[in-house]
């Protein structure tokens, strides 16, 4: 029981039974608090998971106040929990309101769960650092003051990636045709190349291919449906001449786009078209009034070379007992 505020009640729901007083109190949580905006924190993730997956719960917190938190998660083999949406999801935490008294323990028991690991957890809620054990870093482009501010801070950063992006940017439209980007695409095709690209990145690189989950396809052909404007998944092309050079399968919150499942023709690798299209969607996410690309947990080169910020994550372990 969390000391000095009185919990009323907590149930434990599947993702589908939760009413329009239920979302629209979660949404109401994730206003104002920037560590808690991220898409995969919304109601519309966690329901997306739900329709995959029947082990989807929310466990929905109310005290004298009303709606005090939100937490998502999956429920496994002898009530070992996860984060909903494991493997995909980038953004862990309990929604909840900022002067909740609340701890850890209590929430998993609460749960039903004898533990809850996290491995991409927000890093601002104090309650949970106990429990920290590695923290990563994850790189953002910064759009809080503007595109322009942005293309001067990364200049600053990486002094010689604007100028080169922009010589193979114009080298690819020479080379192969007109360099289009679009922020949203609707055909069939480039989801399909983003598969089989990202397939081969995976068995390259050695590492599980999260397209072979029937649920994890299934998540994403539901996301790019949503049309919600706190969580939406967004197809973005660049094309060459008509041909398509680069794709991403990206998340659209309230304030950020999250870069998410990127992948490029390899037979045009030397024109670094993911470059291009991360470029050009800083652009557009300015724009459209977001203050942020999230890139993502790791420290991948690409990423460190546009990055103007970043924030932290942790992976650990909350036991129940």
């Amino acid at each position: 029981m969390a000391p000095g505020q009185l919990i009323v009640h907590v149930r434990v729901v599947a993702t589908d039974e939760l009413g329009p007083a239920e979302l629209a109190g979660w949404r109401a949580l994730q206003h104002g608090q920037p560590g808690l905006s991220s898409p995969f924190l919304a109601p519309e993730f966690a329901q997306a998971v739900g329709r995959a997956r029947p082990d989807a719960r929310v466990a929905v917190v109310e005290d004298g106040s009303g709606y005090a938190g939100f937490f998502a998660f999956q429920e496994g083999p002898d009530h070992l929990g996860a984060p909903i949406g494991a493997g995909i999801c980038d953004a862990q935490a309990f929604v909840c309101r900022p002067d909740l008294d609340w701890d850890p323990r209590w929430l998993v028991r609460a749960c039903g769960l004898a533990s809850w690991r996290f491995d991409h957890l927000r890093t601002e809620q104090s309650a949970f650092r106990p429990f920290h054990r590695a923290l990563h870093r994850s790189p953002v482009i910064d759009l809080a003051a503007g595109h322009d501010a942005f293309l001067t801070a990364v200049a600053t950063v990486s002094k010689d990636v604007l100028a080169q992006v922009r010589r193979r940017r114009r080298k690819l439209a020479r080379e192969v045709g007109p360099v289009v980007t679009e922020w949203t695409e609707t055909a069939a095709e480039p989801f399909r190349a983003l598969v089989a690209w990202k397939s081969a990145q995976y068995a390259a690189a050695g590492t599980w291919d999260r397209f072979e989950r029937p649920w994890i396809r299934a998540v994403l052909d539901d996301l790019q449906s949503s049309g919600a404007p706190g969580c939406t998944g967004l197809l973005a092309t660049t094309r060459a001449g008509g041909r398509l050079a680069a794709v991403h399968l990206g998340l659209g919150g309230l304030t950020s786009l999250s870069w998410w499942f990127p992948a490029y023709d390899p037979e045009l690798g030397r024109y670094s078209p993911g470059l291009v299209l991360l470029l050009d969607l800083a652009e557009f996410a300015a724009e459209r009034g977001l203050a942020m690309v999230d890139l993502g947990r790791g420290e991948h080169g690409y990423k460190l070379r546009v990055a103007t910020g970043e924030y932290t994550v942790a992976e650990g372990e909350v036991p129940g007992a």
